[in-house]
C-alpha cells in the first residue's frame, strides 16, 4: 500500500484503479479526518500488535482512496502504516492553514487567485510555524519537493467511443505525493476547498461562486442540509438589521405576552398575528413607510383596529 501506485489525470478528473473522481475529491475526504479520529489511528500505530493494526486498517478503509490502492493485511508492515499517518498529518495540518488563511478569504474564486493565495502562503514570514517540519514535529514533514515518475499515454476516453486523449500517468510511492498532486491540480483547474461554517467540515467547490455551506445533511435533522440551514441563518442575520422586521418582532412578542397573561383570547391573538403579518408585508413591499408601520403595530393602535379590548390595561 503506497509503495507504488499509478493514477491518471485528464481534464478536471483523476482516475485511480479504474475509478474516476473530480480533482480534489479524494483529498477532501482525507482533510476531514478529525483530530480525535487521527489520535485513535496514532494510538493503534503505537501499539502495533495484530489487533491494533487490524483496527487501524479498518479506520483507513472507510476512505475511498485506501479502498482503491490495495488494502493491507491486518498483519502488514507497521512502518507502512506509520508512513501513511505521517503523510496525512503533514498534509492536513499544513493545508489547513492555507485553506483557512488563503482560500477562505478570497472574493473571486478562480485558478489565478488560487495561485496568488498559494504564493502568499509560501512567502509568508510565519510559514515555518504553519508548515509541518521535522525540526518541530518529529518525524513528520511537509515537503515542498517531490519525486514522481510521469509518462504520457494516448488512450480512448472512457464512455466516449472513438474519442482519444493523451493522459498524464503518474507513479507515486508515497501518499503525500498523491495528496499534493490531487490538491494542486484541483486548484489549477479552478476547483476550490472550503470549510463549511455550519458543520466545520471541508468540501470541494467546483464552480466559481462563493458559498460558505456544504450540502451535507444536518446531524440532528437529516432532512435539512447545511446550505439550507445557512440560508436560514443569513436571513435571520439580515432581519436583525431590518427596522421593519424589528418592529414586527417586538409587536409579536407583545401580543404573545398578552395572550400568555390572559389579557387577550387565543382567537384575538390569532387575529393580531394575521394583522401584524399583513402590516409587515406591506412595509417590506414599500406600500407602508417604516414610521407608519411602527405606529400601526403599537398595541393600542393594533387592538383598536381589530376591536380588541385588553382585560388588563396595565
Amino acid at each position: 500500500m503506497f509503495r507504488q501506485f499509478d493514477f491518471y489525470i485528464h481534464g478536471n478528473q483523476v482516475e485511480l484503479a479504474g475509478h474516476k473522481f473530480l480533482l480534489g475529491e479524494l483529498t477532501c475526504e482525507l482533510l476531514n479526518i478529525s483530530p480525535e479520529e487521527f489520535e485513535a489511528m496514532q494510538l493503534c500505530a503505537q501499539k502495533a500488535d495484530d489487533k491494533a493494526i487490524s483496527q487501524l486498517h479498518e479506520m483507513l478503509m472507510q476512505y475511498r482512496l485506501f479502498q482503491l490502492t490495495g488494502p493491507l493485511k491486518a498483519a502488514g508492515d507497521i512502518d507502512t502504516y506509520r508512513s501513511i499517518l505521517s503523510d496525512i498529518y503533514s498534509f492536513n495540518q499544513t493545508i489547513f492553514w492555507f485553506i483557512d488563511r488563503g482560500l477562505m478569504n478570497l472574493r473571486k474564486l478562480d485558478s489565478e487567485n488560487f495561485a496568488a493565495a498559494l504564493y502568499d502562503f509560501y512567502s509568508h514570514p510565519g510559514l515555518d510555524k504553519m508548515m509541518v517540519n521535522h525540526l518541530r514535529d518529529g518525524a513528520h514533514s511537509f515537503s515542498l519537493f517531490d519525486s514522481i515518475d510521469v509518462r504520457y499515454v494516448p488512450r480512448e476516453i472512457p464512455d466516449q467511443p472513438d474519442n482519444y486523449a493523451i493522459y498524464e500517468v503518474y507513479t507515486a510511492q508515497y501518499l503525500q505525493v498523491f495528496l499534493k498532486m490531487d490538491f494542486m491540480k484541483a486548484l489549477m483547474v479552478g476547483h476550490s476547498f472550503r470549510r463549511c461554517k455550519n458543520c466545520k467540515r471541508f468540501f470541494l467547490l467546483t464552480r466559481g461562486y462563493r458559498t460558505d455551506y456544504c450540502d451535507r445533511p444536518l446531524t440532528d435533522n437529516p432532512k435539512r442540509t447545511c446550505r439550507q440551514q445557512g440560508a436560514k441563518n443569513i436571513a435571520k442575520e439580515k432581519a436583525k438589521n431590518n427596522p421593519v422586521i424589528q418592529s414586527y418582532n417586538r409587536a409579536y412578542r407583545r401580543v404573545t405576552a398578552d395572550k400568555r397573561r390572559g389579557n387577550i383570547t387565543a382567537n384575538q391573538w390569532n387575529a393580531a398575528k394575521r394583522r401584524l403579518a399583513d402590516l409587515r408585508d406591506m412595509a417590506v413591499s414599500g406600500r407602508l413607510r417604516d414610521a407608519e408601520m411602527e405606529k400601526l403595530v403599537r398595541s393600542d393602535e393594533l387592538y383598536a383596529a381589530l376591536g380588541i379590548q385588553r382585560k388588563n390595561k396595565r
